[in-house]
């Protein structure tokens, strides 16, 4: 630490506008804090149970109903901070490796869906993950080559857990993405996963993790569709 100099690393991530708003959200004692997870193979279930553990033992976890009041009260009720595991891409090695994990240390996690992606015919979903930039890191994991929750196992995590519209097919909306587009993405996409898990839908998470405002284009379709949140990689922000 010697050599440490504070002028220059603060010269440095303020060339990053993300980067430099993590750093001021950390050292203002933010009081949600996010880890995001995508794969969650069982050759890293003890590092994933060590993590999990460590987060009950430190943080508090998050439902939509305490988001809800740190909003409207300005004031959050723990002594802890809150902690999200945001946990992304519907794959099925959530349901087999990180809901009993959860489930174990009575944490809450959020789990980001593509709406469509569970209905993929299982022999397409590794072709399906590949065109949609779903990342699946071990091909080989299951044999029958259902890298997809079904519909049974999201509806089980949704009994505990918070769910999330992460678009319809892990689409990426930009500011020329067309209205047809973005009606099927924002609006369709939480329509069907709210029918098929029986319950609202209140958060939308852009692909990539862009901020609300980032599309103006696409905030009549957020309203229209009645989400509440918008998640992006620094931000989770109320819907105005």
């Amino acid at each position: 630490m010697e050599n440490f100099q504070m002028k220059d690393f603060l010269q440095l991530i303020a060339k990053d506008k993300r980067t430099l708003e993590m750093f001021r959200y950390l050292m203002n004692s933010s009081y949600i804090r996010v880890v995001n997870y995508h794969n969650t193979n069982p050759v890293d279930a003890e590092r994933f149970e060590a993590e999990i553990k460590y987060f009950s033992e430190h943080f508090v976890p998050v439902t939509l109903k305490d988001l809800g009041q740190f909003f409207e009260t300005k004031v959050w009720p723990y002594e802890k901070p809150g902690l999200i595991p945001a946990i992304f891409e519907g794959f099925r090695n959530h349901y087999d490796v990180m809901l009993p994990i959860l489930d174990k240390y009575h944490f809450t996690g959020w789990f980001y869906f593509p709406s469509f992606f569970m209905d993929v015919p299982v022999k397409e979903q590794l072709a399906f993950s590949e065109e949609h930039d779903l990342n699946v890191s071990d091909k080989e994991l299951y044999p029958d080559q259902r890298v997809a929750l079904n519909w049974e196992e999201v509806r089980e995590i949704a009994k505990r857990h918070e769910i999330c519209c992460h678009t319809g097919n892990h689409f990426e909306i930009t500011k020329e993405t067309s209205e047809e587009d973005m009606q099927r993405e924002i609006v369709t996409a939480k329509r069907y996963l709210e029918e098929k898990i029986g319950r609202e839908v209140e958060v939308f998470c852009w692909l990539y993790g862009e901020e609300y405002h980032y599309n103006e284009k696409a905030h009549k379709f957020l309203k229209e569709a009645g989400y509440k949140y918008v998640v992006s990689n620094l931000k989770l922000e109320r819907i105005r």
